[in-house]
Protein backbone atom coordinates (compact mmCIF):
# COMPACT_ATOMS: atom_id res chain seq x y z
CA UNK A 1 0.00 0.00 0.00
CA UNK A 2 1.20 3.67 -0.65
CA UNK A 3 1.85 5.19 2.74
CA UNK A 4 3.45 8.44 1.46
CA UNK A 5 2.66 11.28 -0.92
CA UNK A 6 6.02 13.02 -1.03
CA UNK A 7 6.12 16.81 -0.75
CA UNK A 8 9.53 18.28 -1.54
CA UNK A 9 9.96 21.58 0.17
CA UNK A 10 13.53 22.23 -0.97
CA UNK A 11 15.30 21.69 -4.27
CA UNK A 12 17.46 18.59 -4.19
CA UNK A 13 20.46 20.72 -4.93
CA UNK A 14 20.20 22.34 -1.51
CA UNK A 15 19.89 19.08 0.38
CA UNK A 16 23.52 18.06 0.38
CA UNK A 17 23.71 15.16 -2.06
CA UNK A 18 27.35 14.26 -1.48
CA UNK A 19 29.01 12.83 1.62
CA UNK A 20 26.19 12.86 4.15
CA UNK A 21 23.56 12.18 1.49
CA UNK A 22 19.93 13.28 1.61
CA UNK A 23 18.03 14.06 4.81
CA UNK A 24 14.31 13.41 5.04
CA UNK A 25 11.98 14.38 7.86
CA UNK A 26 9.00 12.04 8.24
CA UNK A 27 6.05 13.49 10.17
CA UNK A 28 3.20 11.70 11.95
CA UNK A 29 0.13 13.89 12.50
CA UNK A 30 -1.86 11.23 14.35
CA UNK A 31 -2.12 10.75 18.11
CA UNK A 32 -0.63 7.24 18.13
CA UNK A 33 2.86 6.00 17.24
CA UNK A 34 3.59 4.64 13.76
CA UNK A 35 6.10 1.84 14.27
CA UNK A 36 7.82 0.15 11.34
CA UNK A 37 5.47 1.75 8.82
CA UNK A 38 6.62 1.78 5.22
CA UNK A 39 7.48 5.14 3.66
CA UNK A 40 7.45 5.38 -0.13
CA UNK A 41 9.51 7.89 -2.12
CA UNK A 42 9.34 8.36 -5.87
CA UNK A 43 12.65 7.41 -7.43
CA UNK A 44 12.78 10.47 -9.65
CA UNK A 45 13.03 12.63 -6.52
CA UNK A 46 16.40 11.00 -5.80
CA UNK A 47 17.93 11.85 -9.19
CA UNK A 48 21.09 13.92 -8.98
CA UNK A 49 22.18 12.32 -5.71
CA UNK A 50 24.53 9.76 -7.35
CA UNK A 51 22.25 7.05 -5.99
CA UNK A 52 21.54 3.84 -7.92
CA UNK A 53 19.21 0.93 -7.18
CA UNK A 54 22.27 -1.15 -6.27
CA UNK A 55 23.74 1.57 -4.05
CA UNK A 56 21.14 3.22 -1.84
CA UNK A 57 20.91 2.87 1.93
CA UNK A 58 18.67 4.47 4.55
CA UNK A 59 19.87 5.30 8.08
CA UNK A 60 17.90 6.32 11.16
CA UNK A 61 18.66 9.02 13.76
CA UNK A 62 21.26 6.82 15.44
CA UNK A 63 23.07 6.08 12.19
CA UNK A 64 21.73 2.53 12.07
CA UNK A 65 20.95 1.13 8.64
CA UNK A 66 17.26 0.22 8.40
CA UNK A 67 15.42 -2.07 5.98
CA UNK A 68 14.81 -0.54 2.55
CA UNK A 69 13.74 -1.77 -0.87
CA UNK A 70 13.72 -0.46 -4.43
CA UNK A 71 10.53 -1.04 -6.44
CA UNK A 72 10.76 -1.50 -10.22
CA UNK A 73 8.20 -1.27 -13.03
CA UNK A 74 7.57 -4.17 -15.42
CA UNK A 75 10.35 -2.89 -17.70
CA UNK A 76 12.92 -3.00 -14.89
CA UNK A 77 13.08 0.73 -14.21
CA UNK A 78 13.22 1.89 -10.57
CA UNK A 79 10.05 3.72 -9.52
CA UNK A 80 10.17 4.01 -5.72
CA UNK A 81 12.41 3.67 -2.70
CA UNK A 82 10.76 2.14 0.37
CA UNK A 83 11.99 2.16 3.95
CA UNK A 84 10.47 1.44 7.36
CA UNK A 85 9.97 4.47 9.59
CA UNK A 86 9.05 4.72 13.26
CA UNK A 87 7.55 8.02 14.40
CA UNK A 88 6.01 8.86 17.77
CA UNK A 89 2.54 10.35 18.05
CA UNK A 90 2.28 13.94 16.77
CA UNK A 91 6.01 13.94 16.12
CA UNK A 92 8.63 13.53 13.39
CA UNK A 93 11.77 11.50 12.72
CA UNK A 94 14.74 12.23 10.46
CA UNK A 95 16.25 9.69 8.05
CA UNK A 96 19.39 9.82 5.92
CA UNK A 97 19.67 8.34 2.40
CA UNK A 98 23.21 7.65 1.20
CA UNK A 99 25.02 6.01 -1.70
CA UNK A 100 26.10 2.68 -0.27
CA UNK A 101 25.50 -1.04 -0.75
CA UNK A 102 22.56 -2.26 1.32
CA UNK A 103 22.87 -4.97 3.91
CA UNK A 104 20.92 -8.16 3.38
CA UNK A 105 17.77 -8.26 5.46
CA UNK A 106 15.59 -11.31 6.06
CA UNK A 107 12.32 -10.90 4.16
CA UNK A 108 9.35 -9.65 6.15
CA UNK A 109 7.05 -9.72 3.13
CA UNK A 110 6.93 -12.48 0.54
CA UNK A 111 4.63 -13.84 -2.14
CA UNK A 112 4.73 -16.30 -5.02
CA UNK A 113 2.82 -18.26 -7.61
CA UNK A 114 2.27 -21.83 -6.38
CA UNK A 115 1.94 -24.07 -9.46
CA UNK A 116 2.41 -27.20 -7.35
CA UNK A 117 -0.89 -26.40 -5.58
CA UNK A 118 -3.29 -25.87 -8.51
CA UNK A 119 -2.05 -22.37 -9.43
CA UNK A 120 -2.60 -20.77 -6.02
CA UNK A 121 -1.02 -17.39 -5.40
CA UNK A 122 0.04 -16.85 -1.79
CA UNK A 123 1.50 -13.88 0.04
CA UNK A 124 2.46 -13.08 3.63
CA UNK A 125 4.38 -10.82 5.98
CA UNK A 126 5.60 -11.11 9.56
CA UNK A 127 2.01 -10.90 10.89
CA UNK A 128 -0.37 -12.69 8.54
CA UNK A 129 -0.74 -14.75 5.35
CA UNK A 130 -3.22 -15.00 2.46
CA UNK A 131 -3.84 -16.77 -0.83
CA UNK A 132 -6.16 -16.63 -3.85
CA UNK A 133 -6.97 -19.29 -6.40
CA UNK A 134 -5.82 -19.80 -9.97
CA UNK A 135 -7.08 -21.17 -13.29
CA UNK A 136 -6.45 -24.89 -12.71
CA UNK A 137 -8.63 -25.05 -9.59
CA UNK A 138 -12.25 -25.88 -10.46
CA UNK A 139 -13.76 -25.29 -7.01
CA UNK A 140 -13.97 -22.75 -5.50
CA UNK A 141 -14.33 -20.30 -8.36
CA UNK A 142 -13.93 -16.88 -6.81
CA UNK A 143 -11.65 -13.90 -6.37
CA UNK A 144 -12.17 -14.46 -2.63
CA UNK A 145 -9.21 -14.33 -0.26
CA UNK A 146 -8.20 -17.30 1.89
CA UNK A 147 -6.70 -16.38 5.27
CA UNK A 148 -3.94 -18.34 6.99
CA UNK A 149 -3.50 -17.67 10.71
CA UNK A 150 0.03 -17.73 12.06
CA UNK A 151 1.82 -16.81 15.28
CA UNK A 152 5.38 -16.60 14.00
CA UNK A 153 7.15 -13.68 12.29
CA UNK A 154 9.00 -16.00 9.92
CA UNK A 155 7.85 -16.62 6.35
CA UNK A 156 5.89 -19.88 6.29
CA UNK A 157 4.35 -20.18 2.80
CA UNK A 158 7.06 -22.37 1.27
CA UNK A 159 7.39 -24.59 4.33
CA UNK A 160 3.66 -25.17 4.69
CA UNK A 161 3.10 -25.94 1.02
CA UNK A 162 6.08 -28.31 1.01
CA UNK A 163 4.72 -30.09 4.10
CA UNK A 164 1.39 -30.55 2.31
CA UNK A 165 -0.71 -30.51 5.49
CA UNK A 166 -1.22 -26.83 6.22
CA UNK A 167 -4.70 -27.47 7.68
CA UNK A 168 -3.05 -28.88 10.82
CA UNK A 169 -1.47 -26.60 13.41
CA UNK A 170 2.09 -27.74 14.13
CA UNK A 171 2.60 -24.83 16.52
CA UNK A 172 2.92 -21.89 14.14
CA UNK A 173 -0.65 -21.61 12.80
CA UNK A 174 -2.69 -23.17 10.00
CA UNK A 175 -5.16 -22.73 7.18
CA UNK A 176 -8.51 -23.21 8.92
CA UNK A 177 -10.55 -20.56 7.08
CA UNK A 178 -13.46 -21.45 4.77
CA UNK A 179 -13.68 -19.49 1.50
CA UNK A 180 -15.86 -21.48 -0.90
CA UNK A 181 -17.51 -19.55 -3.71
CA UNK A 182 -17.48 -16.27 -1.78
CA UNK A 183 -15.32 -13.18 -1.25
CA UNK A 184 -13.70 -14.99 1.68
CA UNK A 185 -11.62 -12.78 3.95
CA UNK A 186 -12.01 -9.67 1.82
CA UNK A 187 -12.26 -8.89 -1.88
CA UNK A 188 -14.15 -6.69 -4.34
CA UNK A 189 -17.06 -7.70 -6.57
CA UNK A 190 -19.48 -6.02 -8.95
CA UNK A 191 -23.05 -5.69 -7.67
CA UNK A 192 -25.91 -6.31 -10.10
CA UNK A 193 -29.56 -6.42 -9.07
CA UNK A 194 -28.61 -6.48 -5.41
CA UNK A 195 -26.39 -9.55 -5.85
CA UNK A 196 -22.63 -10.07 -5.88
CA UNK A 197 -21.17 -11.15 -9.23
CA UNK A 198 -18.05 -13.23 -8.65
CA UNK A 199 -15.37 -13.10 -11.33
CA UNK A 200 -14.00 -16.57 -10.73
CA UNK A 201 -10.34 -17.42 -10.20
CA UNK A 202 -7.61 -15.31 -11.75
CA UNK A 203 -6.52 -16.15 -15.29
CA UNK A 204 -3.07 -14.51 -15.24
CA UNK A 205 -0.65 -13.51 -12.49
CA UNK A 206 2.63 -11.61 -12.25
CA UNK A 207 4.73 -11.06 -9.13
CA UNK A 208 6.25 -7.57 -9.42
CA UNK A 209 8.02 -7.10 -6.06
CA UNK A 210 9.28 -9.28 -3.24
CA UNK A 211 10.79 -8.29 0.10
CA UNK A 212 12.34 -7.44 2.32
CA UNK A 213 9.48 -5.05 3.18
CA UNK A 214 6.89 -5.28 0.37
CA UNK A 215 5.45 -8.02 -1.81
CA UNK A 216 3.29 -7.10 -4.80
CA UNK A 217 1.49 -8.91 -7.63
CA UNK A 218 -0.90 -8.24 -10.53
CA UNK A 219 -3.85 -10.38 -11.68
CA UNK A 220 -6.31 -10.52 -14.54
CA UNK A 221 -9.78 -12.11 -14.55
CA UNK A 222 -12.14 -13.42 -17.21
CA UNK A 223 -14.93 -11.00 -18.25
CA UNK A 224 -18.25 -11.11 -16.42
CA UNK A 225 -21.63 -10.16 -17.91
CA UNK A 226 -23.15 -7.07 -16.31
CA UNK A 227 -26.39 -5.95 -17.98
CA UNK A 228 -25.11 -7.20 -21.35
CA UNK A 229 -21.64 -5.66 -20.93
CA UNK A 230 -18.42 -7.69 -20.68
CA UNK A 231 -16.76 -6.19 -17.63
CA UNK A 232 -13.07 -7.01 -17.14
CA UNK A 233 -11.35 -6.84 -13.75
CA UNK A 234 -7.68 -5.98 -13.23
CA UNK A 235 -6.36 -6.46 -9.70
CA UNK A 236 -3.12 -5.51 -7.96
CA UNK A 237 -2.30 -6.49 -4.38
CA UNK A 238 0.53 -5.48 -2.10
CA UNK A 239 1.38 -6.21 1.51
CA UNK A 240 3.97 -4.37 3.59
CA UNK A 241 5.94 -5.61 6.58
CA UNK A 242 4.37 -4.93 9.99
CA UNK A 243 0.84 -4.43 8.61
CA UNK A 244 -2.16 -6.71 8.99
CA UNK A 245 -3.76 -5.15 5.91
CA UNK A 246 -3.22 -5.99 2.24
CA UNK A 247 -3.93 -3.14 -0.17
CA UNK A 248 -5.98 -4.28 -3.18
CA UNK A 249 -6.24 -1.99 -6.19
CA UNK A 250 -8.86 -2.71 -8.88
CA UNK A 251 -9.70 -1.31 -12.28
CA UNK A 252 -12.91 -2.31 -14.10
CA UNK A 253 -13.35 -1.82 -17.84
CA UNK A 254 -15.91 -2.60 -20.54
CA UNK A 255 -18.89 -0.47 -19.54
CA UNK A 256 -20.15 3.10 -19.72
CA UNK A 257 -21.35 5.31 -16.91
CA UNK A 258 -21.02 3.81 -13.44
CA UNK A 259 -21.68 0.52 -11.71
CA UNK A 260 -21.88 -0.47 -8.07
CA UNK A 261 -19.15 -2.47 -6.37
CA UNK A 262 -18.89 -4.07 -2.95
CA UNK A 263 -15.87 -4.83 -0.78
CA UNK A 264 -16.96 -7.70 1.41
CA UNK A 265 -16.29 -10.53 3.85
CA UNK A 266 -18.29 -13.76 3.94
CA UNK A 267 -20.15 -14.33 7.21
CA UNK A 268 -19.75 -17.62 9.08
CA UNK A 269 -20.66 -17.97 12.76
CA UNK A 270 -20.10 -14.30 13.62
CA UNK A 271 -19.48 -13.46 17.27
CA UNK A 272 -19.14 -9.67 16.88
CA UNK A 273 -19.50 -7.16 14.07
CA UNK A 274 -18.95 -3.43 13.60
CA UNK A 275 -19.16 -1.19 10.56
CA UNK A 276 -19.21 2.30 9.12
CA UNK A 277 -19.90 3.69 5.69
CA UNK A 278 -16.45 2.69 4.39
CA UNK A 279 -15.61 -0.44 6.43
CA UNK A 280 -16.93 -3.62 7.98
CA UNK A 281 -15.20 -5.72 10.65
CA UNK A 282 -16.14 -9.08 12.17
CA UNK A 283 -14.84 -11.64 14.65
CA UNK A 284 -15.80 -15.31 14.38
CA UNK A 285 -14.39 -18.75 15.26
CA UNK A 286 -11.20 -19.41 13.34
CA UNK A 287 -12.49 -22.83 12.30
CA UNK A 288 -15.58 -25.02 12.47
CA UNK A 289 -13.71 -27.85 14.21
CA UNK A 290 -14.96 -29.69 17.28
CA UNK A 291 -12.39 -27.80 19.38
CA UNK A 292 -13.14 -24.07 18.83
CA UNK A 293 -11.35 -23.05 22.02
CA UNK A 294 -8.18 -24.71 20.74
CA UNK A 295 -8.35 -22.90 17.39
CA UNK A 296 -9.35 -19.49 18.78
CA UNK A 297 -11.04 -16.66 16.91
CA UNK A 298 -10.23 -14.92 13.64
CA UNK A 299 -10.97 -11.23 13.03
CA UNK A 300 -11.43 -9.81 9.54
CA UNK A 301 -12.10 -6.42 7.99
CA UNK A 302 -12.37 -4.58 4.69
CA UNK A 303 -11.93 -0.85 4.17
CA UNK A 304 -13.15 0.64 0.89
CA UNK A 305 -11.79 4.04 -0.12
CA UNK A 306 -14.78 6.22 -0.92
CA UNK A 307 -17.20 3.71 0.58
CA UNK A 308 -20.71 5.13 0.78
CA UNK A 309 -22.62 2.66 2.96
CA UNK A 310 -22.36 -0.73 4.64
CA UNK A 311 -24.86 -3.54 4.44
CA UNK A 312 -25.31 -7.32 4.25
CA UNK A 313 -25.65 -9.06 0.90
CA UNK A 314 -25.54 -12.72 -0.15
CA UNK A 315 -24.27 -13.80 3.31
CA UNK A 316 -21.54 -11.13 3.22
CA UNK A 317 -20.87 -8.00 5.22
CA UNK A 318 -20.11 -5.37 2.58
CA UNK A 319 -19.33 -1.71 2.04
CA UNK A 320 -20.62 -0.22 -1.21
CA UNK A 321 -19.87 2.56 -3.70
CA UNK A 322 -20.36 3.52 -7.35
CA UNK A 323 -17.35 3.53 -9.71
CA UNK A 324 -16.58 4.67 -13.25
CA UNK A 325 -14.97 2.56 -15.97
CA UNK A 326 -11.18 2.81 -15.77
CA UNK A 327 -11.25 4.31 -12.28
CA UNK A 328 -8.69 3.15 -9.73
CA UNK A 329 -10.55 1.51 -6.85
CA UNK A 330 -8.60 0.90 -3.67
CA UNK A 331 -9.59 -1.31 -0.75
CA UNK A 332 -7.80 -3.04 2.11
CA UNK A 333 -8.45 -6.44 3.65
CA UNK A 334 -7.05 -7.31 7.04
CA UNK A 335 -7.00 -10.19 9.49
CA UNK A 336 -5.87 -11.11 12.98
CA UNK A 337 -5.86 -14.22 15.17
CA UNK A 338 -6.70 -14.35 18.87
CA UNK A 339 -3.55 -16.46 19.42
CA UNK A 340 -1.30 -13.91 17.77
CA UNK A 341 -1.63 -10.38 19.09
CA UNK A 342 -5.33 -9.43 18.81
CA UNK A 343 -7.37 -11.18 21.49
CA UNK A 344 -10.81 -9.57 21.17
CA UNK A 345 -13.14 -7.80 18.76
CA UNK A 346 -12.61 -4.59 20.75
CA UNK A 347 -8.87 -4.81 20.12
CA UNK A 348 -9.57 -5.55 16.45
CA UNK A 349 -11.87 -2.54 16.18
CA UNK A 350 -8.99 -0.38 17.45
CA UNK A 351 -6.66 -1.89 14.81
CA UNK A 352 -9.22 -1.20 12.07
CA UNK A 353 -9.84 2.35 13.21
CA UNK A 354 -6.12 3.10 13.32
CA UNK A 355 -5.75 1.69 9.81
CA UNK A 356 -8.55 3.97 8.59
CA UNK A 357 -6.69 6.90 10.13
CA UNK A 358 -3.41 5.84 8.51
CA UNK A 359 -5.14 5.79 5.14
CA UNK A 360 -6.68 9.22 5.68
CA UNK A 361 -3.47 10.72 7.13
CA UNK A 362 -0.42 9.06 5.55
CA UNK A 363 3.04 9.83 6.88
CA UNK A 364 4.28 13.00 5.22
CA UNK A 365 7.90 13.77 4.42
CA UNK A 366 10.11 16.51 3.17
CA UNK A 367 13.75 16.88 2.26
CA UNK A 368 15.63 19.08 4.72
CA UNK A 369 19.10 20.60 4.95
CA UNK A 370 21.76 18.81 6.95
CA UNK A 371 21.84 21.50 9.65
CA UNK A 372 18.13 20.88 10.27
CA UNK A 373 18.66 17.14 10.77
CA UNK A 374 19.08 17.13 14.52
CA UNK A 375 20.47 14.00 16.12
CA UNK A 376 21.91 12.42 12.97
CA UNK A 377 25.32 10.94 13.64
CA UNK A 378 27.69 11.20 10.66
Amino acid sequence: MKNLLLAICLLLGSCGVVGPGLFIEVENELDFARNGEVVEIEWEQLQGAAITPEKVVVFDNNDNQIPSQVIFDNEGNPTHLLFTASVEANSSSVYNIRRKVREEYPPQAYGRYVPERMDDYAWENNLTAYRIYGPRLKDPLSQGVDVWVKNTPKMIIDEWFARGNYHHNYGEGMDCYKVGNTLGGGALAVVDGGELLLSGNYTKQLCTANGPIRTKAEFEYAPINVAGKRVIMHRTIWLDANSRFTCQEYCLEGFEGNIEVAAGIVLHDVKAQSDGKDYVAITEPASDSKEPERDGNISLAVILQGGESSSEMDYHAVTLRKVQAGETIRMWNGSAWSQSGVKSHEEWQTEVEQMRQRIASPLTAKFIKRREAKGIQN
